[in-house]
């Protein structure tokens, strides 16, 4: 009888392992927020560095909506100055007059727009970044987007107004990047279409986006199976949208580069024509580059002479960026077949940075940090991949993948980077909050840099010493100023823009010498057909009391600049044609001044000073009382209307506004002398000679 076959038994069904679904929309909506988180202190900062150029000070973006066509058809900053400049970005002032025209003057809202054009770039990245490496780690999305919200790098771009024609060009490029994705997955036109149309206004936005031409073919490459033949369909489609941009730029602003002349403030590399020198000094900013986004201790707005010094390959600044990005390219392109991610970051990184470089050829400017603003997605593409790499995942593990994930020590090393790039984010918000701030704090960091001694300088004259009223604290203030411009001036004597600076500085010192002499230096070191070179001069040869000369500089300084230049050269004519006794050219000067600056009350106070001078003091009290209307603290206006009804032998009537002038300013010497002559002359001595006595002590301090 044949034996029964017993079966072994059935071993135990191992468990499945635990595969948490990933919470996509969770973890894009954690991304928007730490950007909201981390930008909001900068909500109440003031228009700061070069946002006036394109707001507060730009004639064109104040007047509105209305303006949209005149700056599709005019430079960057043509309503600022109008100087011949390579810079077109019609897309971005567009956003700028639109502010304008509902919150003129208001950096609140211009702030607010730059926050959530970030916060929307980071929603949008990291839903880009989802689609395109799904076949990776759920969480690498997320770990890419989190770390490149947090750099503190960045915080050039969001917390300067200015710079949102940053923000718009890497918004319009993930857009892109998105619809081309789309296109690559629906085979659908309008996706190409659309992705074609994102490129075109990344490129209105800000120049930089053409380097994107050379990352879409990369882009299908690495992140599809389609072939070689798609790939050039897609490469000459983006290729055609950058030539019409191109095309449209040329036809605007009648030129290719940018500025032929790059002044030695603005760019290092132009010291040296030695072309060796120049590149491995740029090899050198590549190499600060690298250090900025890994530990990014010390930030600064301004890299311009002499903060990188010239440094040749064998210098150890230089040799080890080298050898860093010659390692970097040869594992990039080893790992091309491969279609290694991390060797996608570094192509990203070296193609979107490389037309900033100042290797390909030298810029306007010798670095900044807001260059890296969209190469520094290739960093932290890079980095992530390359730290995923040790975070091991068991497939039949019964722990979910986050848990594998978030209790590895890379990775908590990782968010602990986060933390601390968060809080570096936020501290240096802070430092963005006014001009002053900023120059004081980097002036620290950076004490080579001559434009950060001339930007504090600046600063603190015009936007302070002269609009204060405290004659003790503005001099105080003045001196302060003159001390940093002489500072900036003695690192490098050709800077036109520095030299008025302190000449200004001079003058309001009362140091007539010093001031002319400045004048001249201005004139001599601006570029050729610099407006302000011609206001400089003038001013030098009015100090000289060379009036007719002084008119002719002034007057080819509005042929050069009829913007920017109007209203310090209209003044300055008005005063020189009445000295020379041409009161209707005076007059038509102040009047042209007036229609310019409505709201000002100099030119009105100027006005009467010329019809006092021909004794017309009636006509004159008008324009004074004008002047005091916009002003009710212009102490000269008041002193000047009781002179008039001095001259009109009404000296009761005149001691009112030389008594006015007294009470608004109690420590102005003019307003006391005049209150000790009408005592004098009224016959009370006593009462004079205190006024007198008050005057002398005001003068001796």
């Amino acid at each position: 009888m044949e034996k029964k076959k017993h079966k072994a038994p059935a071993a135990a069904a191992k468990p499945a392992p635990v595969i948490h679904k990933i919470n996509h929309h969770l973890l894009a909506f954690i991304c928007t927020l730490v950007a909201l988180t981390v930008y909001a202190n900068t909500i109440n900062h003031e228009y700061v560095v070069d946002d006036d150029q394109v707001l507060a000070k730009n004639k064109i973006t104040k007047q509105g909506i209305s303006a949209i066509p005149t700056i599709f058809k005019t430079a960057y900053r043509a309503g600022f100055w109008e100087r011949k400049e390579g810079v077109y970005r019609p897309l971005s002032v567009v956003l700028f007059a639109i502010e304008w025209q509902f919150f003129p003057n208001n950096p609140t809202f211009g702030h607010l727009i730059n926050i959530l054009l970030y916060a929307l770039t980071a929603f949008l990245l990291y839903r880009l970044l989802r689609n395109t490496l799904h076949k990776h780690h759920p969480l690498i999305p997320f770990f890419i987007t989190l770390l490149y919200i947090v750099m503190p790098i960045h915080t050039e771009v969001v917390a300067n107004v200015k710079s949102c024609d940053e923000l718009l060009c890497f918004l319009f490029a993930i857009v892109s990047l998105q619809q081309l994705y789309n296109w690559i997955v629906s085979k659908k036109v309008y996706a190409l279409i659309f992705a074609l149309l994102s490129f075109f206004l990344a490129l209105l936005s800000k120049e930089s986006a053409i380097t994107l031409v050379a990352v879409y073919p990369l882009f299908v490459y690495y992140f599809s199976s389609e072939k070689t033949n798609k790939i050039i369909v897609v490469s000459l489609s983006f290729l055609s949208v950058a030539i019409v941009f191109l095309a449209i730029r040329y036809s605007v602003l009648g030129m290719m580069t940018g500025n032929a002349d790059i002044p030695l403030i603005n760019n290092s590399l132009v010291g040296t024509t030695d072309r060796m020198l120049q590149f491995s000094t740029a090899v050198s900013i590549m190499g600060k580059y690298l250090w900025l986004m890994i530990a990014p201790v010390t930030l600064v707005f301004d890299y311009s002479y002499n903060t990188i010094p010239l440094v040749s390959l064998a210098s150890f600044k230089s040799f080890l960026p080298f050898i860093i990005y010659v390692a970097l390219i040869v594992f990039a392109i080893r790992e091309f077949r491969k279609k290694n991610p991390v060797s996608f970051g570094i192509l990203f990184f070296i193609i979107t940075i490389s037309i900033v470089s100042n290797i390909l050829f030298l810029i306007e400017s010798t670095m900044a940090e807001r260059f890296v603003y969209m190469p520094s997605l290739g960093f932290c593409i890079a980095i992530v991949f390359t730290m995923m790499k040790a975070v091991k995942i068991k497939p039949k593990s019964t722990e979910s993948i986050y848990k594998q994930t978030f209790y590895n020590p890379v990775i908590l090393v990782f968010f602990a980077c986060i933390i601390i790039y968060s809080g570096r984010t936020i501290a240096r918000n802070m430092d963005w909050k006014t001009n002053l701030i900023l120059v004081e704090k980097d002036m620290k960091s950076s004490p080579e840099s001559s434009r950060l001694y001339f930007s504090y300088g600046g600063g603190l004259l015009f936007e302070h010493a002269l609009v204060e009223k405290d004659k003790v604290k503005k001099r105080e203030l003045t001196i302060k100023a003159k001390n940093a411009l002489e500072k900036g001036v003695a690192l490098i004597q050709g800077y036109s823009t520095a030299w008025y600076h302190l000449g200004v500085a001079y003058k309001q010192l009362d140091d007539n010498e010093s001031a002319r002499v400045a004048f001249h230096n201005c004139k001599r070191s601006a570029f050729v057909n610099e407006a302000e070179g011609y206001i400089a001069e003038g001013l030098a040869l009015a100090i000289e009391n060379k009036f007719d000369s002084a008119i002719i500089n002034m007057n080819k300084a509005l042929e050069l600049d009829s913007v920017g230049a109007a209203e310090e050269a209209l003044s300055d004519l008005g005063t020189y044609y009445s000295n020379l006794g041409k009161i209707s050219e005076s007059l038509e000067a102040f009047n042209k001044l007036i229609i310019l600056k409505p709201k000002a009350p100099l030119p009105y106070y100027n006005l009467g000073n010329t019809y006092a001078k021909i004794g017309d003091y009636k006509t004159a009290q008008n324009y004074y009382r004008r002047a005091i209307g916009i002003n009710p603290a212009y102490v000269d206006a008041m002193n000047n209307m009781g002179n008039c009804y001095s001259a009109m032998k009404m000296p009761d009537s005149a001691k009112v506004y030389y008594q006015m002038a007294v009470d608004t300013d109690p420590n102005d010497v003019n307003s006391l002398k005049n209150m000790g002559v009408f005592y004098r002359e009224a016959g009370d001595l006593a009462q004079s000679e205190i006024y007198f006595r008050k005057a002398q002590e005001l003068i001796m301090k």
